[in-house]
């Protein structure tokens, strides 16, 4: 992953001025629970989703509050830079969105996005990416909030989703989010999902100008690009969570990133991969995990990758570990 400052990535910047707002000084909190954010470049994606993991859970134990997460922020799009200008430039909220779901990697490589459009309802979906701990929920409702305040401020009219789908589990309060979202809230679903009427999300945004937005897309764009190295690990991330819905399809993964095929697959092919490949090695390492742990008969697993027929699971593994299923297993 290309080097960076964390310090001065726009979303942890936008993190640090929420929790400033609750009184929680992220600049004399780090240090003091031994985080040093100069180092944060020299290591890996899964750290540095970590570390806003580990940033979360320190935000909740300073305040008390496991609702932080849902503090308004001031000025929505403050350290956005490029990015600001691109959706202040968009026609209507709907653009607006599917542009940021493309360059979401230019405000943290932490997080990203998919819209995707069926019936006349619009679903936008947010993916925390995660290390070795557990995303905490105040992750999604973050990135929610600054998206519904974001959108208000665009428009200069309140957005309300129809139902939000929440994968953490139900708080003790849950009318703290019902009444931040203005809606429904299902907790314990399978990903962070906000469903709109989509005439909501084409609210035209007064100051669109079809001239900057196109030169804005096309900076944006160059920008993402050549951040590389985190790109493979959101391929990953929507992998891991469709992979039992079958054998995955490159046009789905390419929809849910608000990407071409074409332009999916050059972007695999910059970071050294290619869309088979970490299907293959995606397939692999959850196989070997999964037969290790003893608790789902070889049918279920082969299932829980994606493939329709075991026999070819069975292959698999034989090309992946040179013997058969059953010689994984704990037993063996």
């Amino acid at each position: 992953m290309k080097s960076f400052a964390l310090s001065k990535v726009p979303g942890f910047m936008a993190v640090r001025a929420m929790l400033a707002q609750r009184g929680v000084d992220l600049d004399d909190l780090l240090p003091r629970a031994g985080i040093d954010l100069s180092t944060a470049r020299n290591h890996d994606l899964a750290y540095i989703c970590d570390l806003f993991s580990r940033v979360w859970s320190l935000a909740v134990r300073e305040t008390g509050d496991t609702s932080v997460g849902l503090t308004k922020p001031l000025h929505p799009f403050h350290s956005f830079g490029l990015v600001a200008h691109l959706l202040i430039s968009s026609a209507d909220l709907l653009s607006a969105l599917t542009s940021l779901a493309r360059v979401s990697g230019m405000l943290s490589p932490s997080f990203s996005m998919g819209v995707s459009r069926e019936g006349g309802l619009c679903t936008i979906t947010i993916t925390a990416l995660a290390g070795k701990l557990p995303v905490p929920m105040q992750r999604y409702d973050a990135v929610a909030t600054m998206l519904l305040e974001g959108a208000q401020w665009l428009t200069g009219r309140q957005l309300i989703p129809k139902t939000v789908f929440h994968p953490a589990p139900m708080p003790d309060s849950p009318q703290r989010w019902e009444q931040a979202f203005g809606c429904r809230v299902a907790f314990g679903a399978s990903s962070f999902r906000a469903v709109f009427d989509e005439k909501d999300l084409l609210q035209p945004i007064p100051t669109a100008d079809p001239t900057m937005a196109a030169l804005c897309e096309r900076m944006s764009n160059q920008s993402a690009q050549e951040q590389t190295g985190h790109f493979t690990a959101k391929v990953r991330q929507v992998l891991s969570k469709n992979l039992a819905k079958g054998d995955p399809r490159r046009e789905h993964v390419a929809e849910v990133l608000c990407l071409s095929e074409r332009t999916l697959q050059r972007r695999l092919s910059e970071e050294g991969t290619n869309f088979a490949e970490l299907v293959d090695k995606l397939r692999q390492e959850m196989a070997e995990r999964l037969l290790a742990q003893g608790h789902l008969s070889t049918t279920e697993i082969a299932f829980e990758l994606g493939f329709s027929d075991p026999s070819n699971f069975y292959r698999a593994c034989r090309r992946w570990f040179g013997h058969s299923p059953s010689g994984m297993r704990p037993h063996h």
